[in-house]
């Protein structure tokens, strides 16, 4: 693929992560507003992101096995799809709860099925040179979308707090990403996969890596949006801020994360074991969340939330590198897994926040039982294999050919 060719693909596999991730976290600004409306409690209100991530659950194995024997590129128009009609559907055809919940798990199946495609896509679109931090960059790029609209969904929603205006205009900006995106991507060098669609899954799933990385990413991905969904309640529950300040700062984690992931990227570019990194930022994981769920006063809320980021950010590129390294001939099918790990975290998490919260009153528990998953998490990666970067992006240049630059 010619170098122009090349950035233009970055480009839109990454505005295509801001567009569906902007539907990871885009009910907790709101998340009050819609308690009230439909008389929740905060257990009932945390299955709003857990009707997403379910539905993303559903189709992220398949998806992957799927983008291995068709392509990626169709895998991404496809599941992108989904997710731009289920976000209008929560704007225009809402008018209950469940309806809310069933337009929400629309867009997490659709979500599910073009993640791991998306990940296959941008780690094809490069050969050795440049493809970790092209890896960091799109999964930064996810969390660029998850942060934004905690920072934008109040001002959506306007002085009547509309949060069905809020979901409608920002699905209409998530819809001419698709167009762009559906228009304007180019195609991807195919690798062909080396069995079936299930052939593809059981090659990943029989590789032991495979599933401790997928555990590795339960405290990244899925931490991030369990911390997205109640930490604006959180910090106008705590420290008495207003809806839109809380929003502001409550990005804060996403944004530090946005940053880690690139910069997680740039790590492996110059060499680190990807083990090494991964243990890094669990560490700082876990050290941020238990800030958080301690802190006595706002600043040091603040510095939970960023030290949370770079723990959530820094191990991303690592992670799903390291599976497609760790099962050359299903690479898709093992980041397919990978992201998974991530999307139960997001599940379970919100729930569990809500239910102790409804139980305690206190955010406190919550975030004290995340960080000890993490600190588990941590523990086991005792267990990973050495992971060859290097062996995996040679393989890959082989077969797609000599790069232009």
């Amino acid at each position: 693929m010619p170098a122009t060719s090349r950035r233009r693909a970055l480009l839109l596999i990454c505005g295509v992560a801001v567009a569906v991730a902007t539907n990871y976290t885009i009910q907790g600004p709101v998340l009050g507003i819609i308690r009230a409306e439909f008389g929740l409690s905060s257990a009932d209100a945390g299955a709003i992101a857990t009707a997403f991530f379910a539905g993303a659950a559903i189709t992220m194995l398949a998806g992957g096995a799927i983008a291995d024997r068709i392509g990626t590129r169709p895998a991404v128009t496809l599941g992108f799809a989904l997710v731009v009609i289920g976000n209008l559907g929560c704007g225009l055809l809402a008018p209950t709860f469940p309806a809310l919940l069933g337009w929400r798990a629309l867009g997490g199946l659709g979500s599910g099925f073009s993640f791991a495609a998306g990940a296959a896509y941008t780690r094809a679109i490069f050969n050795d040179r440049g493809r970790h931090l092209a890896q960091g960059l799109y999964g930064a790029s996810f969390l660029l979308g998850s942060g934004i609209t905690l920072a934008y969904m109040p001002f959506l929603a306007g002085p009547s707090n509309d949060w069905r205006l809020a979901f409608t205009l920002s699905a209409l900006a998530t819809a001419a990403v698709w167009i762009a995106w559906a228009l304007l991507a180019p195609d991807e060098a195919r690798v062909p996969a080396g069995a079936g669609i299930r052939g593809s899954l059981a090659v990943a799933l029989r590789e032991r890596n495979t599933w401790l990385l997928a555990l590795c990413h339960t405290c990244g991905f899925g931490m991030a949006i369990v911390i997205s969904t109640w930490v604006t309640l959180y910090l106008v529950d705590a420290f008495r801020l207003a809806l839109a300040v809380a929003g502001l700062l409550g990005s804060l984690t996403l944004v530090t994360g946005i940053v880690a992931r690139t910069l997680g990227g740039v790590i492996l570019e110059g060499g680190m074991p990807p083990v090494r990194l991964i243990r890094a930022g669990l560490t700082l994981a876990a050290l941020g969340l238990t800030t958080i769920a301690l802190a006595p006063e706002l600043p040091v809320a603040i510095a939970g939330l960023v030290v949370t980021g770079l723990g959530v950010g820094f191990p991303y590129a690592a992670v799903f590198n390291g599976a497609a390294a760790s099962a050359r001939s299903s690479p898709a099918s093992a980041q397919a897994v990978v992201g998974w790990g991530g999307t139960l975290t997001a599940i379970f998490g919100p729930p569990l926040v809500g239910t102790l919260l409804d139980a305690t009153g206190s955010f406190a528990d919550g975030f004290l039982a995340l960080a000890a998953l993490v600190v588990a998490v941590l523990a086991l990666t005792s267990l990973l294999r050495p992971i060859d970067l290097a062996a995996t992006d040679m393989a890959i240049a082989d077969a797609s050919g000599p790069s232009p630059v």
